[in-house]
């Protein structure tokens, strides 16, 4: 469905995360910047054994344990009674304090009528492999146009939740969403836009990660390159 800029704009607006007890430190980082431009962020707990104390002063907040791993970010869009612009964040990324106003304005830009982000990736020929047949436009680097992608990295979009309307307890794995979600929306003829942006908009922070599952993906991507031939045959 198409919605008007001033539609879009009235919409509230929520963000969602997935955090790992081994990544607390960068989710205290992430936290405050994320929640002072939403009106309510869904904070899902991986691996904890109880919330980490700094949420206590926060409010506009919901705390959930994270059933489904990352893929838990995306149960907030059964809570939600109406149109709403979902933000989907890590807990591991460094996000500026206009982060979620200006990915509004490109979702205004395109009627709302696709997901916008910041991370993405262009499959290329012959399309063997997930990892390594991919132009990949990091969140870090400029781009100076927004530039259609194959697929976006999830904890760097932004969507209309009655226009991705999913369910990921659906889905049959929990540890690959950026390919999941790139197929639900192109069956539902979302295409992904990675925004234009100034160099490191957006950046990492740099702490080891044990538990990456892009280092997972590197050593076998083929499940991943699978399901990215799959995304593919929906474009004929």
């Amino acid at each position: 469905m198409a919605w008007s800029k001033d539609a879009i704009e009235k919409m509230p607006r929520i963000a969602t995360i997935a955090t790992l007890a081994s990544r607390v430190e960068t989710f205290q980082a992430v936290l405050p910047v994320i929640h002072a431009q939403v009106e309510h962020v869904f904070v899902y707990l991986d691996g904890y054994s109880t919330p980490p104390v700094f949420l206590e002063r926060f409010d506009r907040l919901t705390v959930c344990r994270a059933e489904l791993h990352a893929s838990s970010r995306f149960l907030c869009l059964q809570e939600l009674s109406g149109p709403t612009v979902v933000v989907v964040v890590d807990d591991d990324i460094i996000y500026p304090q206009d982060y979620v106003d200006r990915l509004v304005k490109a979702l205004q830009r395109l009627d709302g009528q696709a997901i916008v982000g910041v991370h993405g990736r262009i499959f290329l020929p012959p399309h063997q492999s997930y990892v390594n047949h991919a132009l990949f436009i990091g969140y870090a680097r400029e781009l100076a146009e927004p530039t259609h992608v194959h697929e976006l990295g999830t904890g760097t979009c932004a969507f209309i939740s009655s226009n991705f309307v999913v369910d990921p307890r659906d889905w049959r794995r929990y540890d690959m969403d950026d390919i999941i979600v790139a197929i639900e929306a192109q069956r539902r003829g979302l295409p992904r836009v990675s925004v234009a942006r100034r160099a490191r908009w957006l950046a990492r922070n740099a702490r080891p990660q044990s538990d990456s599952l892009w280092d997972k993906t590197l050593i076998d991507d083929s499940e991943q390159s699978r399901q990215m031939r799959t995304l593919l045959s929906l474009y004929a």
